[in-house]
């Protein structure tokens, strides 16, 4: 039972048992209804004998105690509560619990009980909660006496479902009928018997049932015909594998039922739990649920034929859950006139198998639901989000024909009463996330792990939505105004959305632009590793923030932005230690309000640079999630790379400080004296050689670099004798008709009759530029691949090192190796390499990039 505390301390009371063979340590409370003793889990065999104050409260459970000898102690006679679960008790004899007559709340369960004398109960007159489930008892005259509940006068719920009962029998109704006042039962199922005519006098205020059919194969028409003219309301049946056949009017007998339910019968068809629906036509339910109702061979198809009784009954809630449905077809649950369709406000379907373009008539079943409240439909086995746009405005019977264009245009038209909708996991759509239509009413919508992959549109039509997840989508494409139409967001979840880190880093600011409501974020697991600490300065009342995950190694928020924030989750990141300022804010904040900073998982560095803030994580205010004293205890790497903690490194903070300071000073001593040193040598230097320091002054200042007017050509071009047709037709017009380039080529200046040698050398040297045209002949001419390339080596200088400039003409990885070209271009820079083919046009930028080359002075610089 919940109770207020009054007072905070724990007090520790030794218990010895009276056999002494164990001690065990009671955990006692003082609580605003009086003292709660918890002895649970001591490895008790026996009830203790000593109790520090009158005890109201007392959990033995999960011991093994075999009998209860000593609830006769003083200090146990106001005991209201008393909890005995998961012990070795076998019997119940008379009179065990006379002496706890204030007793409410007494469970027996989970123990080995084999039978209850006739006067076990006496002295309950006050109980009203028994629970004797999960034993060894049988539901018979002989393990309930006809006697053995009357003092129960109190008794409001009764549990004894779970125990070892056999397959045939009678409920023992003259046990039952002193309990005029029980209004919860729970109960064994035998596989005939039936709930006789005597129950609806033996147990008049019964209002819920809850039946264990673990051992039940069949519930038939006669089954519950007592309860013809009872008040129960309630009907919860429970099954572990057994039950196989609900016959059609099982319910009949039971007019004011409100809640149903079928739990945990995975050998019962749906078709079967549905037709069993038949007794409940044109009643008003609260609740039918059927949850994990699986047929493992074969799905379950929902049909206008199988759910023709569910149809006619006005029910608020309906869960379908684990029931392994692939299918709904479109006229199932949905027409005129129809109590379902007036009635539903909450639908569960989740967790089944609706697979593929089916999920179309689970879509057109929500719309069709006028006063549609929630909706939830998530963990699909397989679910595609992108055929929704033809589902919620009715048009289901067009989906098949919608253009490409249109599957990208997704709209949905929700209900106007549709307040919740949750459409999580198991998707297989590609598309663009969804708008909306009539979602006047939506303000919950969980669109998460639903396989979106292009999320490059704008959210629409979600005008009072107040919280949504897409989480875990695959959103690496991503509009930067995809959320500008839900200014109304208080909570937005972006966890594992796998946006595009560089997108992030620089517009996720716009993203989140309109959003001034927003209260709650997270972006946990994102892999983020830089962020804008100014990205969400439009958030003002931002409360919390989740950043774990990640890769961060700094805070990366601007706190001065978001006054209103009370948790910071930067856990599991690669935060190496915080920074002054980021100390100096996140203390700011503590102390206008409560606010927590998670830091568990980061690499946290306990090193001589870290020392200040190992200090601030003991004298903050802030609350934190460490380990230890006052959860200020960190996992950390200490300078030599071992393994250690913050606390550790508190306890001798005195001697790291020492320690660091030494080597500090060690440091500066070292670097003074190097300068002094240096200083030295520098004086003695200058004044043995100032004649000479100044002569080499004068010399550098006198110093000119070549520039390109000094010569008379721009570029000597350097070819095979067969590339004469190249170079002519080709460079001549793209190069110096266009650009005025002043090429020097050997067959238009070289006179008849001169050396080959010396005019390559004398070209090369009137030349600011050597081009060398690399083509597959260029490597079996000698005078091109050999002599020419060696000038064009030697013409490289300190003063112009990017002298030289290589065109291949050809694939490089085609041409025949040429150890002398590979030499060269060691030593020419990468911009200077460059691959034109012969057929360029001479408009193409290629020839542009290329005079540039030629003529840029600055090209030259390294």
């Amino acid at each position: 039972m919940p109770h207020a505390w009054i007072t905070v301390p724990l007090v520790l009371f030794l218990l010895t048992t009276t056999n002494g063979e164990t001690s065990s340590t009671c955990t006692f409370t003082q609580h605003e209804d009086g003292l709660h003793a918890d002895c649970s889990s001591r490895q008790l065999m026996s009830l203790p004998t000593a109790w520090p104050d009158d005890v109201v409260w007392l959990d033995m459970s999960y011991n093994q105690l075999s009998d209860l000898t000593h609830l006769d102690h003083p200090h146990l006679a106001h005991l209201r509560h008393l909890d005995l679960s998961f012990n070795q008790l076998q019997m119940i004899v008379n009179d065990t619990f006379v002496h706890l007559n204030e007793l409410q709340f007494l469970t027996l369960s989970s123990n080995r009980l084999e039978n209850l004398e006739v006067n076990a109960m006496a002295g309950l007159s006050q109980l009203t909660y028994l629970d004797i489930s999960s034993n060894h008892l049988m539901l018979d005259y002989h393990t309930y006496p006809p006697r053995v509940f009357v003092p129960l006068s109190s008794l409001r719920q009764l549990w004894l479902n779970g125990n070892y009962n056999s397959y045939y029998g009678e409920y023992p109704i003259d046990t039952f009928k002193s309990l005029l006042q029980l209004q919860v039962l729970g109960v064994d199922a035998f596989s005939s018997g039936n709930f006789g005519s005597d129950f609806q006098t033996a147990l008049p205020n019964l209002k819920t049932l809850y039946l264990d059919s673990s051992k039940v194969q069949k519930i038939s028409n006669a089954t519950f015909s007592g309860f013809r003219n009872s008040s129960l309301e309630n009907l919860h049946i429970t099954g572990s594998g057994n039950l196989m056949e609900m016959e059609v009017c099982a319910l009949c007998h039971l007019p004011n039922l409100t809640r149903f339910s079928i739990v945990h019968a995975k050998t019962l068809k749906l078709e079967t739990a549905m037709e069993a629906l038949y007794g409940l036509q044109h009643q008003n339910m609260t609740s039918i649920e059927f949850n994990m109702i699986q047929d493992y061979l074969h799905g379950s198809t929902i049909t206008r034929h199988t759910a023709r009784y569910l149809r006619n009954i006005c029910v608020t809630n309906l869960t379908l859950q684990k029931c392994n449905i692939d299918k709904i077809t479109m006229s199932a649950l949905v027409g005129r006139n129809i109590p379902l369709v007036q009635c539903l406000q909450h639908a569960d379907l989740s967790r089944n198998r609706i697979i593929d373009k089916a999920a179309s008539s689970l879509f057109a079943f929500a719309a069709a639901f006028t006063n549609l409240i929630s909706v939830r439909v998530e963990k699909q086995f397989l679910f595609n989000l992108d055929d929704a746009a033809c589902i919620f405005d009715h048009v289901s019977r067009n989906c098949s024909v919608k253009s490409e264009w249109e599957r990208y245009k997704i709209i949905l038209k929700v209900p106007p009463t549709l307040q919740y909708a949750n459409f999580t996991s198991g998707a297989d759509g590609s598309g663009n996330p969804p708008s909306f239509e009539s979602a006047t009413s939506l303000k919950t919508l969980d669109l998460s792990y639903t396989g979106r992959s292009n999320c490059g549109t704008t959210i629409t039509g979600l005008d009072v939505l107040e919280t949504l997840d897409v989480s875990g989508n695959y959103c690496f494409n991503v509009s930067e105004t995809i959320f500008d139409f839900c200014g109304t967001l208080v909570n937005l979840r972006l966890s594992n959305f796998n946006m595009n880190p560089d997108f992030f880093r620089a517009r996720a600011w716009r993203m989140f632009q309109n959003l001034h409501l927003l209260q709650t974020l997270d972006l946990s697991l994102n892999n983020l590793i830089h962020v804008d600490p100014h990205m969400l300065r439009a958030q003002r009342r931002l409360k919390q923030l989740n950043l774990a995950g990640n890769r961060l190694q700094s805070l990366s928020v601007d706190l001065a932005h978001h006054e209103d924030l009370e948790l910071l989750d930067m856990s599991h990141n690669m935060l190496p230690t915080l920074l002054p300022g980021e100390r100096q804010a996140l203390d700011a904040l503590a102390n206008k309000r409560n606010f927590t900073l998670r830091l568990r998982g980061n690499s946290l560095l306990c090193a001589c640079s870290s020392l200040d803030f190992l200090r601030w994580l003991w004298t903050t205010t802030v609350h934190l999630d460490g380990d230890g004293n006052m959860k200020r205890n960190y996992t950390c790497l200490t300078d030599t790379g071992e393994v250690s903690d913050t606390h550790t490194m508190m306890m001798r903070y005195d001697s790291e400080w020492r320690r660091c300071v030494g080597q500090t000073m060690l440091v500066i001593t070292s670097a003074a004296f190097l300068l002094q040193l240096l200083v030295l040598v520098i004086v003695y230097v200058v004044s043995r050689s100032w004649t000479h320091l100044r002569y080499a002054r004068k010399v550098m200042k006198g110093l000119r670099l070549p520039r390109r007017e000094h010569f008379e050509w721009d570029a000597y071009v350097g070819y095979a004798d067969d590339d004469v047709e190249l170079a002519c037709l080709t460079l001549l017009p793209c190069l110096e008709e266009r650009h005025g380039v002043r090429l020097l080529l050997r067959e238009r200046e070289e006179l008849p009759g001169s050396i080959r040698a010396e005019s390559i050398v004398q070209h090369i040297d009137a030349s600011w530029k050597v081009l060398l045209l690399v083509t597959p002949v260029f490597a079996r001419d000698e005078w091109a691949c050999g002599f020419t390339v060696q000038q064009a080596q030697r013409s490289i200088t300190d003063t112009m090192p990017d002298r030289v400039i290589v065109v291949f003409m050809e694939d490089p990885a085609r041409l025949p190796p040429m150890a002398s070209l590979e030499r060269l271009l060691r030593m020419v820079p990468e911009r200077n390499v460059l691959h034109v083919h012969r057929d360029t046009p001479p408009g193409h930028p290629m020839w542009d990039r290329l005079a540039e080359a030629i003529t840029d002075d600055d090209a030259r610089r390294t």
